[in-house]
């Protein structure tokens, strides 16, 4: 008869105790603490399963069954999935209210409404605000302070208590004006969540930190300092240099900046356009980044992509697998992995190296742009006017030539491997190589 595997019902127990005590001591953040550790559950699992198969081939009798088999594995993924969502959204599970059974709590708003004087004050600093905050400069002085918190808890009397607690205080600290919300010391509230709309004079600094939900910064003269975690970060109209740091971000949206932007981490969206002053990114972003009237140069790196230009009076958009670049004024440099690039007016000189993708160079108007374009895997196309003026050197490994321009360009193939050389007139170098790929030229 083959052995049960003892797993299960040690996993049981164990989940049955974390319940018990979660009852016992509330004020003790077992969600949060099971949500950071939850994969050392996983190790203990596999460690026991080891135990029970070497214990049992050493006796020469039958394995067990995989502890982790069937409808276990399900039951693990689901475990582990709400002690990391109930964490992240203040889940509690097993209390019982006078009306019923409470899983989700239910939601509490409170109004806040708070002002100070800004005289003598040159930052005010947004700190550990959990919520959605809109900050906007006016003319004037004094701070206002309005919105709404929501306290989810399993009924009023926790609400209340959880309410007190988190007071928003605004606080002087020498030439710094600090706006905070209070840490709740009781765990018996689900969460505590602040909306709020902050009006000060728009000549001062603006730093945010520790904070998570979506920004809007706008009308600001100063600078701005943002430390984002979670949430969408909106920044119009500002007078001075901006900085970000960004660790899960859907969006950074920055536009009609009169200063630097140096934005540093990782994240999904960037949007940036109507900037005066330099922009530096430097993270890894998922999603896709759109750069327009940009008037001074753009620096862009990654794990896979190195983009550099002087400046971008049209636009440029980059995502996982293209990037398109319109009206760009050079040097401009782009070396990147994998991707399919579409680059169209491009002014000054053009650097080009990637490692798998088709390119599509078009030139509408001349002079042409010194040229460096190379592929390691991919089609080159290169369109140019017909009374454009260049030298060329072009040469596929594997793959086919095309060529429109004729006897001024000499074409010559071996075996699978092409070249195209020649002048047309006076014009820039242009360098195109492809090691797998067809490599064209063609007229407008």
């Amino acid at each position: 008869m083959r052995p049960r595997s003892i797993t299960g019902p040690i996993l049981l127990v164990l989940i049955g105790v974390v319940f018990l005590l979660n009852n016992i001591w509330r004020d003790i953040p077992f969600w949060t603490l099971l949500s950071d550790y939850w994969p050392f559950l996983l190790i203990f699992i596999g460690v026991l399963g080891l135990v029970e198969v070497f214990f049992h081939v050493s006796r020469g009798s039958v394995p067990p069954p995989r502890p982790l088999a069937g409808t276990g594995l399900i039951w693990i993924l689901v475990f582990a999935m709400f002690s990391f969502w109930g964490s992240r959204n203040g889940m509690r599970i097993g209390r019982l209210d006078a009306g019923g059974v409470s899983i989700l709590g239910t939601d509490y708003p409170y109004d806040v409404n708070a002002t100070n004087s800004t005289e003598g004050v040159t930052r005010v600093v947004l700190d550990n605000l959990h919520g959605n905050l809109s900050l906007k400069g006016e003319d004037g002085a004094g701070i206002k302070v309005t919105g709404r918190k929501t306290v989810r808890a399993f009924n009023r009397t926790d609400a209340d208590a959880a309410n007190s607690q988190s007071q928003i205080h605004i606080e002087r600290q020498g030439d710094l004006l600090v706006v905070r919300a209070e840490e709740p010391r009781s765990m018996r509230m689900l969460s505590v969540n602040t909306d709020l709309d902050i009006t000060i004079p728009r000549g001062l600094n603006v730093e945010a930190r520790g904070r998570s939900g979506d920004l809007t910064i706008e009308d600001i003269d100063g600078a701005v300092d943002v430390n984002s975690g979670h949430g969408d970060v909106r920044l119009n109209r500002i007078g001075k240099d901006v900085k970000i740091e960004s660790s899960h971000t859907s969006l950074v949206h920055v536009t009609e900046l009169k200063g630097n932007l140096d934005l540093q981490g990782r994240g999904r969206d960037v949007q940036v356009e109507n900037t005066q002053g330099q922009v530096t990114i430097n993270g890894d972003y998922s999603g896709t980044m759109e750069f327009r009237s940009l008037s001074k140069p753009l620096h862009f790196q990654s794990s896979r992509t190195d983009f550099r230009a002087e400046q971008i009076p049209g636009d440029v958009t980059i995502d996982l697998s293209e990037a398109k670049l319109n009206n760009v004024i050079g040097p401009v440099r782009f070396e990147t992995s994998s991707r399919d690039v579409q680059a169209t007016d491009i002014t000054n000189s053009l650097e080009l190296t990637i490692e798998h993708g088709d390119i599509q160079l078009t030139q509408t108007k001349v002079p042409l742009p010194k040229m460096d374009v190379r592929s390691h895997t991919g089609d080159i196309t290169l369109r140019v006017p017909a009374n454009a003026e260049f030298e060329i050197e072009g040469r596929t490994n594997h793959g086919e030539i095309e060529n429109e321009f004729g006897d001024p360009l000499e074409v010559r193939t071996e075996k699978n491997s092409g070249t195209i050389r020649g002048r047309s007139g006076s014009g820039p170098k242009l360098t195109l190589t492809t090691d797998r790929g067809k490599l064209s030229i063609r007229k407008n």
